[in-house]
């Protein structure tokens, strides 16, 4: 927060210089201290890194990024067939039990997808909804 002043005139104003990208991985940060994920990224429909947060996690942005090219591609499949229009989320759980997530959601006016790293054992769902929620209010007070 910028706060500027005008001695002579005595007025102040002030000037939110937090993007939306920084508001957003404040967001990401926020829920990966709860614990119960490791990292979280989140990508345009391009495929464009919005933000991310790789946490203590070692799966890295550019790892993030392959995964959605491939995602984006099986999200597209799925929307052509009616049995499966509208998936919510595709899950990928590993040997050890860690999981990735990924979340396609409506906000800044597009759609954007949102990788998580879940630990095992770890609940996720509720924290990933109120962070999509977060995210969404953040889209919806640019646009206006």
């Amino acid at each position: 927060m910028l706060k500027l002043l005008d001695r002579e005139n005595d007025f102040s104003l002030k000037i939110s210089k937090r993007t939306p990208q920084e508001k957003i991985e404040n967001e990401l940060t926020k829920i990966i201290n709860l614990g119960n994920i490791e990292c979280a990224y989140v990508f345009s429909e391009e495929g464009l890194l919005m933000a991310g947060i790789q946490g203590g996690s070692d799966f890295t942005n550019n790892q993030a990024a392959e995964l959605i090219y491939s995602v984006y591609e099986a999200l597209k499949l799925l929307e052509e067939s009616d049995n499966f229009n509208g998936s919510q989320e595709l899950l990928f759980v590993s040997q050890t039990r860690k999981k990735i997530s990924v979340r396609p959601f409506q906000a800044f006016g597009q759609r954007l997808t949102l990788i998580l790293v879940v630990p095992r054992s770890k609940t996720y769902r509720s924290h990933t909804n109120r962070l999509i929620r977060n995210i969404q209010k953040i889209g919806q007070r640019e646009i206006e």
